[in-house]
């Protein structure tokens, strides 16, 4: 099983409480968010290497080269508001290492985006949920949540019998 958040302390405690053992991940999209985050903190001392720098950040992030990240951006001698901003940043990525092994998780075969499972939930709930003029009690939206995730996960056949026999 595989846990992907966007990096989040209560989202790893909700994973460690109920799927112990799963995998977790930070999903790329909001770790290049940070990056390019840390960037925009670090653009003055930068200046027209920016983009060479973000780049070469990006490939240590594509790597789960964390350590990269962090030394680069430690070369340059900050104080105040600056400093603040780039420390938190890093604290991302140094909370998160573990979850940013992109390198590995994709040897693997497992996604490291929360794409695929955004765009299977508005495919399979959405599509039904949303419709015009539905309106849903919690119980009966949990219901149909229920049954469309069986029906698309392969699992119709062994749901209908379940329900038949019982």
């Amino acid at each position: 099983m595989t846990v992907i958040g966007d990096g989040a302390a209560w989202i790893w405690n909700i994973a460690r409480d109920d799927f112990p053992g799963a995998t977790q991940i930070v999903d790329l999209y909001h770790a290049r968010e940070h990056l390019h985050s840390l960037t925009r903190s670090l653009e003055f001392m930068l200046l027209d290497r920016k983009d060479e720098w973000l780049a070469a950040r990006l490939e240590d992030l594509d790597y789960g080269y964390i350590e990269g990240i962090v030394a680069a951006a430690r070369k340059y001698p900050l104080i105040g508001t600056k400093k603040d901003e780039v420390e938190r940043e890093l604290g991302y990525f140094l909370n998160n290492a573990p979850r940013m092994r992109y390198h590995w998780f994709r040897q693997c075969g497992l996604f490291v985006g929360s794409g695929v499972v955004e765009a299977g939930c508005k495919s399979v709930i959405g599509q039904r949920c949303k419709q015009s003029g539905m309106h849903w009690t919690v119980n009966g939206a949990d219901a149909i949540i229920a049954l469309r995730c069986a029906e698309a996960g392969s699992q119709w056949e062994a749901t209908c019998n379940q329900a038949a026999a019982a």
